[in-house]
């Protein structure tokens, strides 16, 4: 997803506490079972479900699910990444294997393993490089859960991590359920334009709601996990938050932003000739990051100012005369810098009424 470079390097510094391609792609890490003696499958990249059977792949049920689920919507994105790791005691090589692959062109990544520690290691590592977004399915008898059921989830030691997303999803539905939700709501809303859409409200094809008593509901958005449920009669996703209780769709925007401007500054200085370390360079790069957040208004990231009707963001370019000695020597310029205003979304409406009598 991101174009993790040498020469671009930027830095959200985002307020609130707490065009890329491929924002939509899913990687999938499928560790082997080695006590039911499954194989380690290669790593390989599928377009289609049919490619499964293309390129011989001898995959589990589980990692089937996702697969499926993702390629079922009709929004999906471009590319599964499918990684295999041979299972090791203490999650060695599952760590290895993700730090080698994180900057791969996948914006969404999830884990198909035998232990959940794995699990951890995939949204640690996520979430120190602070950027894309882990996604895990877990699984409660929902139609019967109790708000204690889903405060246990809380004990999986990633839970609070801002970039992981947890689809909790019906037991009853089936053993995959849980995998088939990851791949569906990635499938369906992850290779949406960011700022075009929230994540709640929102309908996956080949996944059951199910009807959720409204305390469990409000727990789970407490604490950060998503449900596919009945809200008056409709089936739709509960809420678009993170077990960080930021919310999913801001995070993807920031991902968008950071790299349409890496992309932007490095286009800038692989197709200019020179650019001078001086007022005519630095413009050209405040004119580059400008253009981004110009477009990311356009596209509902960035708040627009009612007054101006302009998008409430400012860049700013120090002159060369402010840059250190020795970064001018060395030819770095690091007196660029940007914030913004999010957009945000309406997720539920009070209506205050007064009725009189006649």
């Amino acid at each position: 997803m991101v174009n993790d470079n040498l020469d671009v390097r930027v830095i959200l510094d985002v307020i609130n506490p707490a065009s890329p391609i491929n924002l939509g792609n899913l990687a999938i890490y499928v560790v082997a079972d080695t006590a039911n003696s499954e194989n380690v499958i290669p790593d390989t990249k599928l377009h289609s479900v049919e490619d499964i059977t293309n390129l011989g792949l001898s995959i589990n049920a589980s990692t089937e699910a996702v697969i499926k689920s993702f390629f079922a919507q009709d929004n999906h994105g471009e590319t599964i990444y499918l990684y295999g790791i041979e299972s090791s005691v203490d999650q060695s090589t599952t760590k290895e294997k993700v730090e080698t692959t994180l900057t791969d062109g996948w914006e969404f990544a999830t884990v198909v393993s035998p232990s959940p520690l794995d699990s951890v290691v995939l949204t640690n590592a996520i979430e120190s490089y602070g950027r894309k977004l882990a996604v895990l399915g877990m699984d409660l008898k929902l139609s019967t859960a109790k708000v204690s059921d889903i405060e246990s989830i809380t004990d999986a030691p990633f839970y609070g991590n801002e970039r992981t997303i947890v689809f909790l999803a019906n037991r009853e539905a089936g053993d995959t359920e849980k995998y088939k939700g990851v791949g569906a709501l990635i499938g369906a809303l992850g290779n949406s334009q960011p700022g075009s859409i929230t994540w709640k409200f929102k309908k996956l094809k080949g996944i059951t709601a199910t009807q959720v008593n409204g305390t469990v509901v409000a727990k789970a958005t407490e604490i950060g996990a998503l449900m596919y449920v009945y809200k008056a009669g409709a089936a739709q996703t509960s809420e678009g938050l993170s077990t960080g209780l930021e919310y999913i769709d801001n995070l993807h925007s920031d991902d968008w932003v950071r790299a349409e401007i890496e992309s932007s500054i490095q286009n800038l200085l692989q197709t200019t000739d020179k650019l001078p370390y001086g007022a005519q360079g630095i413009a050209q790069l405040e004119a580059a990051v400008t253009t981004v957040l110009r477009t990311a208004t356009e596209n509902g990231v960035i708040l627009v100012d009612p007054e101006t009707n302009s998008g409430k963001f400012t860049v700013t370019a120090g002159s060369r005369e402010e840059q250190a000695a020795s970064d001018i020597a060395s030819r770095s310029y690091k007196g660029l810098s940007f914030d913004y205003t999010r957009a945000g979304a309406i997720h539920d409406v009070t209506v205050h009424g007064t009725i009189a009598n006649v």
